[in-house]
């Protein structure tokens, strides 16, 4: 982490775009509004855009503008977040979510430095934007697999910053731990606690999947829950009790011998698949809160949602219509569960499960459906 502070030192005293890389809540954003308070840009307000939070359709219009008329509900012209953020600095989050056409709008801006608004007939005035792109995925293999631009991967990547995972640092922990507890604490009006040794113990060896955001939450709910002036292990959340190091890393060496299929961004979301698989196989939680909900406020990502289906897909031989009763959904969520899958593009072809045991019982190779009905019929059995 000090090496990773020299780097935001380095990264404030030039104009260079910033490509950060990290799980998901290992604090990206953190470091990209230290990179820009700490430059000469900071008197200009840091824009911060979520690229996976916005509808692609409605993306090109939040980051470029639009004139009036040029879509149903633009009853006038407005300006875009890369107009609003000229002079300062334009944070995207998630950029690696975004779609070819998207990725194609967002390198003619970084070649020319010219935006045009939907909808207009002529470009804008050239804008002097201070780029910091952040993404959970893993850049190259997404080049790799054709996903994502390997020239606008080089155009963001001029200074790499990558945050590693909490459970990689586990020596902040209890500095972190110690921070938020005395912020929590002042927020709800109450003395902050003390932490016990078998407690912290627990707190230390947890693989923290949603690493830092996770380990906030953890600790408002302590406070909120008023544990007392020292919070024993009895206090700590099941789940925290439940996953140690240990036990993760020898579920992580047995999914590796295993041999599973791999699918681009596994690295990235192993641990949080990992976890939310176990809470819906072994503690019989379901889909809809478990990944659902926090897939829908961003907590997850679509590689983590792909991640999570296919180690299911793994379980059912390919059977989506069993992979709703082992997710614990009502039968009746089939298609629902199909809908949001394809919805998302997060759909995973069961062709490559249902080979290998095709190959076992000399059966031919079924189809992914192209729709829920389709679907229904084929996984009938």
């Amino acid at each position: 982490m000090h090496a990773i502070r020299a780097e935001v030192e380095h990264a404030a005293r030039c104009h260079a775009k910033v490509l950060l890389t990290g799980e998901s809540g290992v604090g990206k954003e953190v470091v990209s509004r230290l990179i820009h308070y700490n430059s000469s840009r900071a008197n200009v307000p840091l824009v911060a855009i979520n690229c996976v939070g916005i509808p692609e359709s409605l993306l090109e219009s939040e980051l470029f503008g639009h004139v009036r008329g040029s879509f149903t509900g633009a009853h006038r012209d407005r300006i875009g977040l890369l107009e609003m953020a000229h002079g300062g600095t334009v944070f995207l989050d998630e950029v690696g979510e975004m779609g070819p056409r998207m990725q194609a709008l967002l390198l003619r801006f970084l070649e020319t430095g010219e935006i045009q608004r939907v909808g207009a007939d002529r470009v804008q005035p050239r804008l002097d934007v201070r780029v910091i792109a952040a993404t959970n995925r893993d850049p190259l293999a997404d080049v790799a697999a054709k996903v994502f631009r390997e020239d606008l991967y080089y155009r963001l990547n001029v200074i790499e910053i990558t945050i590693p995972p909490l459970r990689a640092r586990r020596e902040d922990i209890a500095v972190l731990l110690d921070h938020y507890l005395r912020r929590h604490a002042e927020q709800h009006g109450v003395a902050p606690p003390v932490i016990a040794a078998d407690a912290m113990k627990w707190l230390v060896n947890y693989e923290w999947p949603g690493n830092v955001r996770q380990l906030r939450n953890v600790v408002e709910r302590l406070i909120v829950r008023r544990c007392g002036s020292v919070i024993g292990a009895a206090d700590l959340p099941s789940i925290v009790r439940g996953h140690t190091a240990g036990a993760a890393d020898a579920h992580a060496r047995a999914a590796a011998v295993s041999g599973s299929v791999a699918f681009i961004g596994e690295a990235t979301g192993r641990s949080v698949v990992d976890t939310m698989f176990d809470r819906m196989v072994k503690h019989r939680e379901s889909f809809w809160s478990i990944v659902y909900s926090p897939f829908m406020v961003r907590d997850l990502t679509r590689s983590d949602l792909r991640a999570i289906i296919t180690r299911g897909l793994e379980e059912t031989a390919g059977s989506y219509k069993m992979l709703v009763e082992l997710f614990n959904m009502d039968p009746s969520d089939y298609k629902r569960f199909l809908n949001f899958l394809r919805k998302q593009e997060c759909q995973v072809p069961f062709a490559a499960f249902r080979a290998v045991r095709s190959r076992d019982r000399g059966m031919p190779e079924a189809h992914f459906p192209a729709s829920p009905a389709g679907a229904n019929s084929a996984l009938r059995h």
